[in-house]
C-alpha cells in the first residue's frame, strides 16, 4: 500500500500548478454562479412573497444536477480517464510494468487521487451553493449533496478509469460519448436499461433522502421506486465490478512502451 500512497502524493503534488488549480476553481465556481443567479431572480420576482420552503425542490434538483451530475463528471473526465494514457505518453509505463504489482498499485492510486481531487471541488461548491440557497437548503440538503457527490465520484471514477484502460488512445472522446449516450440518455428511458445506469441510482437516493415524494410519484421511471438500500448496494456493486475489471485488464493488457513514428 505504500506504493499507492506514493502515487497519491505524487499526483496531488503534480496538481498544484496554476492550470490545474484554475480548473479546480472553475469547477467550484460554475455551480455557485448558477445558484446565485437563481436565488437572485427568485428573490426579485417574488419579493415579499419569497418563501424558502417552496424552493426546496427547485434548489435541490438544480444543485444535484450541477454538482453530482456535472461538476463531478467533468472533473473525473480530466483526472480519471487519462490514468494510463498519460503514463504511456510520458514513456513511464515500462518502469511501472516492471515493478511488482506496479500496474495495479498505480491504477488504484490514480483512481483514489481522481476521487479526492474531484470530490474536494464538489464538496466546496455544494457547501457554498447550499449556503446561498439559505433556508431552502439547510443541513439536510447539505449532507445529502455531499454524500451524493462522493458516491458519484467513486462510481464514475471507476467507470472512467476502465474506459481509459480499454480505449487508452481516445479516452476522452470515448468517455464523453458514453456519458452522453448512457448516463444522460439511457438513464431517462423508462425501461430496464436505465436501472443499470449510475445517475438513475443517484437520482433515486436524492428523491428518497430529500423526501421529494410528489415529484417521484410523477416520474417513477426517472427516480425509481426502490429503497435507498437497493440503490446503495447497486452503486457499490458497480464500483467493485468496474474496478475489478479494470485491475484485471491493466494487469493482463499490453500497452505500447514507445511512441509510434
Amino acid at each position: 500500500m505504500s506504493l499507492v500512497w506514493d502515487v497519491i502524493v505524487f499526483e496531488l503534488r503534480r496538481s498544484l500548478t496554476l492550470g490545474r488549480i484554475a480548473i479546480w476553481g472553475l469547477l467550484v465556481a460554475f455551480p455557485i454562479a448558477i445558484v446565485t443567479t437563481m436565488r437572485t431572480i427568485a428573490t426579485l420576482e417574488m419579493g415579499d412573497r419569497y418563501d424558502p420552503s417552496q424552493m426546496s425542490e427547485p434548489f435541490g434538483f438544480t444543485i444535484y444536477f450541477l454538482i453530482p451530475e456535472v461538476t463531478c463528471l467533468l472533473g473525473l473526465l480530466l483526472w480519471a480517464t487519462p490514468a494510463i494514457s498519460t503514463e504511456i505518453e510520458g514513456q513511464t509505463w515500462i518502469y511501472l510494468a516492471t515493478r511488482r504489482a506496479g500496474r495495479r498499485m498505480v491504477l488504484i492510486g490514480k483512481y483514489l487521487t481522481a476521487v479526492m481531487w474531484t470530490a474536494s471541488a464538489a464538496i466546496v461548491s455544494a457547501s457554498v451553493c447550499i449556503a446561498i440557497a439559505g433556508d431552502a437548503g439547510g443541513m439536510r440538503m447539505w449532507v445529502v449533496m455531499l454524500v451524493l457527490s462522493v458516491l458519484s465520484c467513486m462510481v464514475h471514477a471507476a467507470l472512467y478509469v476502465l474506459i481509459g484502460i480499454i480505449s487508452y488512445r481516445r479516452t476522452m472522446v470515448t468517455a464523453v460519448v458514453y456519458t452522453m449516450l448512457v448516463e444522460y440518455g439511457a438513464s431517462f428511458i423508462p425501461a430496464l436499461i436505465n436501472k443499470l445506469t449510475i445517475n438513475y441510482r443517484l437520482r433515486g437516493l436524492l428523491a428518497d433522502w430529500m423526501g421529494f415524494d410528489s415529484v417521484r410519484s410523477q416520474a417513477e421511471n426517472v427516480f425509481g421506486s426502490e429503497p435507498p438500500e437497493t440503490h446503495l448496494l447497486v452503486l457499490f456493486a458497480i464500483t467493485l465490478a468496474l474496478l475489478g475489471i479494470a485491475l484485471y485488464r491493466v494487469e493482463r493488457g499490453e500497452y505500447p512502451t514507445q511512441q509510434e513514428g
